[in-house]
């Protein structure tokens, strides 16, 4: 990896499905995108502490604090700098899924195309 930055900035990605994480990084940095990666939302939140990212992008179910958890830490401040949240998880929709919804996130069922996935991130920024 070269230490050049990306000129489509930085995507950030919380999710502990390392294999998906892998995968998912592989496609962004392809489209231009430099890639954050936490394990956890612990995790997650402690380096957004420090980085600006053009958008978040962050599973439901993970260890030590659930996606849900992050993004009602994490929207206040994102969303007031224009940047999009979008949840992905593997759980059939959910009534409460609306309200993540409602609150701004976006929600992407796993699997998914990757590809699928980076038109919606590029709609996103768009």
């Amino acid at each position: 990896m070269n230490a050049m930055t990306q000129p489509n900035g930085t995507i950030f990605i919380m999710d502990d499905d390392l294999a998906l994480q892998k995968v998912i990084e592989f496609a962004l940095r392809d489209a231009g995108y430099d890639v954050v990666l936490a394990n956890d939302g612990r995790d997650g939140l402690r380096q957004l502490e420090h980085l600006t990212p053009r958008l978040v992008l962050c599973d439901i179910m993970m260890p030590n604090m659930d996606g849900v958890e992050v993004f009602q830490h994490i929207k206040g401040r994102l969303q007031d700098d224009g940047i999009p949240i979008i949840i992905m998880t593997a759980l059939n929709r959910k009534p409460w899924f609306a309200d993540l919804e409602a609150e701004g996130a976006v929600i992407i069922h796993k699997p998914f195309e990757v590809d699928y996935l980076v038109r919606l991130i590029e709609t996103a920024l768009s």
